[in-house]
């Protein structure tokens, strides 16, 4: 795969992750990461973990493992603070710092019912973008 061909899949990936289409764009960052440069494989992956933990907590109402992969990918982010591959990833680690402790503020064993249900749509609407530099 040539650069401009991962740039571009990069691009697609953080796209479908931007109109919250969280486990395509896991997909799309895992197939990116394989082609990626080490440069930006470390970026990638942290970009796969905020997908999956996004369609794990929205798609299967996961809060702990959501919370862990999270944790894992702003430990990975931190390094690459203000910016990486032209990703304003300053805004990110505070935009996903701030929605990890939204989920964390919110009911260990609640998994069902309207009160659910509205708290996901909120936090749907709070999720993390992926913003250019």
């Amino acid at each position: 795969m040539s650069d401009d061909s991962t740039a571009a899949s990069i691009d697609d990936a953080i796209a479908a992750f931007n109109r919250g289409a969280y486990f395509d764009a896991a997909e799309m960052f895992e197939t990116a990461a394989h082609a990626a440069t080490d440069d930006l494989k470390g970026l990638i992956v942290a970009f796969n973990q905020i997908a999956a933990a996004l369609h794990l907590r929205f798609e299967r109402g996961g809060r702990q493992a959501s919370i862990n992969l999270m944790s894992q990918a702003m430990i990975a982010l931190d390094d690459m603070k203000p910016a990486r591959g032209g990703v304003d990833v300053e805004r990110l680690c505070v935009e996903l710092a701030a929605y990890t402790e939204e989920v964390r503020a919110t009911p260990r064993d609640e998994r069902d019912g309207l009160k659910h249900r509205a708290r996901i749509c909120l936090e749907r609407r709070r999720a993390p973008k992926i913003n250019r530099a």
